[in-house]
């Protein structure tokens, strides 16, 4: 079935408060698929941030390191609570491999998120009688990664991806979709199907649109 899935998210975030968060802990497929899975996750690309080099590419990436950039609803899932996810899931002082390529690095966009990312790292320090190196620094500048860097895993199901790509306009709306970020988690073992069709029953759509969207991932040929 054919279905306007950008449109039905439009109306979805309407009225929405969305927030950003950026980080890197290692390569950037996997944090993509375990934060795409939450709840509160509207958005989720992946890219190059933290360096200098201009127009940085993966095989090009200079000082840079690999980003996840996570669009969020504050409202449903606070920041504090993507911080611990962050470091309750990677070895943030783990020797540095690759240069800069896979640090743990935090980026905050204005001073509230620097001063609530310093007290929760703080706080973890205390509770793990040890220091967190994780690198804190100001977002500069975020370059989203090649397409097929995007919902890395999702896209290696290609029939469930092209069952899906007829639904968007093109593919930058495919990567930048709510459901391609919860299927990106649920393909890597990250939530359920059962999950995610719980979750749309309660979107701010009509039930018409979420039953339609249900019925697209029970026709999904993995």
């Amino acid at each position: 079935m054919d279905i306007n899935i950008q449109a039905i998210e439009q109306r979805m975030l309407e009225n929405k408060r969305i927030d950003t968060l950026v980080f890197g802990m290692g390569c950037f497929w996997s944090p993509e698929a375990n934060f795409g899975q939450l709840p509160g996750v509207l958005r989720t690309r992946v890219g190059f941030a933290g360096g200098t080099k201009t127009n940085p590419t993966y095989r090009q990436m200079g000082d840079h390191t690999e980003t996840l950039e996570v669009s969020f609803d504050p409202d449903a899932i606070s920041l504090e609570q993507l911080l611990r996810k962050f470091w309750n899931d990677h070895n943030p002082n783990r020797p540095a491999y690759k240069e800069r390529q896979y640090i743990s690095l935090l980026m905050y966009r204005n001073a509230e998120q620097k001063t609530l990312m310093e007290a929760v790292k703080l706080q973890l320090e205390g509770d793990r009688e040890e220091p967190i190196y994780t690198e804190i620094a100001p977002l500069h500048d975020f370059t989203e990664a090649e397409p097929h860097h995007q919902k890395y895993y999702l896209k290696r199901f290609k029939k469930a991806t092209e069952q899906l790509m007829v639904n968007f306009p093109n593919e930058a709306a495919f990567h930048a979709s709510t459901i391609t970020a919860r299927l990106n988690g649920f393909v890597r073992e990250y939530g359920s199907l059962a999950s995610i069709k719980e979750e749309i029953a309660h979107w701010n759509i009509s039930e018409d649109e979420a039953i339609g969207l249900q019925k697209l991932l029970d026709e999904l040929k993995w």
